[in-house]
């Protein structure tokens, strides 16, 4: 079994089970918009069809979609390039060469619920928050089934898309909230708020722009759960990480640049940390037989929690790949430091660090994405997501927003309205750097650049609003 393989992984998710292994690459937003949305639908019968329309019109309409669709032979060219840029624009469904028509792996992008399906290339993330949302008491359910299924058609893309599903959106079935709950606390509770703000739409804001940030906000929230959420889960604070704010990627010489890469490094450590000590407290609680010898406990131990999560089959294989991190082993919290950074599990800071990156740099909010001086930064169609999933409706005092984003998430981008920020967060006073000028030059670049484009206004006293719909 390889290093860090997909199997291997299972005995990380003990600690944390919100990671993900190491083909980053496959994991993207739309991916995870499909596992939080998919729930509420029944999957359409024609989606595979669909699928192929994006390749094959021919095949397609001889499959399923003749009723719905009359086109001339000569035209299927253009039908075809018409629904790849329609359904497609992220490139998420792939050609069958062998078979013809498309795949059965990939996804279309979700411009109704009728096209969504769960899908298993997000690793999990989206499935996780909707775990997540279906203990947040809200009607954030609502209002996805509204955003996901309109009952009036108001643009050409979704005309499109309920023309190739016979008319309809989708056909809605509603995943039962469960009766009784935990409470969401901390950043779970914000996650889960940010992701409700995002489908809690104005009358004039536009279906598909309002689809593509509520993907883009399920993600950001899978991310920094993934991150900060364990070191929570251990019982410390929610960690602060310092955001750089200039326009992205930002130059290696500048201090900002400089201490935002030294808190990323921190930030994937605390966390590294955190997925150590949580896999041994959940192993330390696990019991075992009785008069199991010394050196077996361990192997028992994982094997039991292992056995949750995978099936018999899958388990034993699993256990044959941990053998060497695992038998004749005493559990220890330096054993679970030990076995994380092991090459049977791969998973060191650096390429914890690395996934981060990737995942990050999908919506613009790590990079880069390879090199030196890796750091959290906030491309601009991301400042809309953080507006609108932070403030929500109606508006907010910029300096309020920039304390809400430490407060709930643990992104510093600014002083805020907490002065006592500068002094939490690490690094920022190296180099000779004072911590509260770079926090106060941070805070005015993300200003200006939240005011150029649309989602702040200052007034003439110098008092600066964020809109939740700009």
């Amino acid at each position: 079994m390889p290093p860090g393989s997909a199997k291997t992984i299972e005995l990380l998710r003990i600690g944390n089970p919100w990671l993900v292994g190491q083909h980053v690459n496959r994991v993207v937003p739309v991916f995870a918009a499909h596992n939080v949305i998919a729930p509420d639908f029944s999957r359409s019968r024609s989606l595979q069809s669909i699928k192929d329309l994006a390749f094959d019109a021919g095949l397609a309409i001889r499959e399923s979609l003749g009723p719905c669709l009359q086109v001339h032979t000569e035209d299927y060219r253009d039908l075809q390039e018409t629904t790849f840029g329609l359904l497609a624009p992220e490139r998420r469904i792939f050609q069958d060469h062998r078979k013809g028509g498309a795949s059965e792996q990939g996804s279309l992008f979700p411009l109704v619920g009728g096209l969504t399906a769960p899908a298993a290339s997000d690793d999990g993330l989206g499935k996780r928050l909707r775990e997540l949302l279906l203990r947040h008491r809200s009607d954030w359910q609502r209002k996805l089934l509204e955003l996901m299924a309109p009952s009036v058609v108001r643009d050409p893309a979704t005309a499109f898309a309920a023309r190739l599903l016979g008319g309809t959106s989708g056909e809605s079935n509603p995943e039962e909230m469960p009766r009784r709950s935990l409470v969401l606390r901390g950043i779970d509770k914000a996650c889960a708020e940010f992701v409700d703000n995002l489908l809690d739409l104005e009358p004039c804001d536009s279906r598909v722009p309002a689809i593509r940030r509520f993907a883009m906000g399920a993600y950001f929230v899978g991310v920094l759960r993934m991150v900060a959420g364990v070191v929570t889960d251990v019982g410390e604070e929610l960690p602060q990480v310092f955001v750089y704010c200039g326009l992205p990627p930002g130059v290696g010489n500048d201090p900002l640049v400089r201490a935002a890469s030294k808190s990323f490094n921190r930030w994937i450590a605390a966390s590294h940390s955190a997925t150590a000590r949580q896999i041994h407290a959940r192993l330390k609680e696990t019991p075992v037989l009785p008069r199991t010898r010394k050196a077996e406990r361990l192997r028992q131990q994982v094997r039991t929690l292992l056995g949750e999560r995978l099936g018999e089959q899958q388990l034993d294989a699993t256990m044959t790949g941990l053998a060497r991190i695992v038998e004749g082993k005493e559990l220890s919290e330096e054993w679970a430091r030990r076995a994380i950074d092991s090459r049977t599990l791969g998973f060191s800071k650096s390429e914890y660090a690395r996934r981060v990156r990737s995942l990050g740099a999908n919506i613009g909010f790590a990079g880069p994405d390879r090199g030196r001086m890796p750091r959290l930064m906030l491309d601009t169609p991301l400042l809309g997501v953080l507006a609108q999933g932070i403030v929500g409706r109606g508006s907010l005092p910029y300096e309020d927003f920039v304390t809400r984003l430490s407060e709930r998430f643990g992104l510093v981008t600014g002083i805020g309205s907490d002065d006592t920020i500068a002094d939490r967060v690490g690094d920022l006073g190296s180099e000779g750097y004072d911590p509260y000028e770079v926090l106060q030059r941070n805070q005015e670049l993300l200003r200006e650049r939240m005011v150029r484009t649309g989602l702040a206004r200052t007034y003439s006293d110098s008092h600066t609003e964020v809109f939740g719909h700009a």
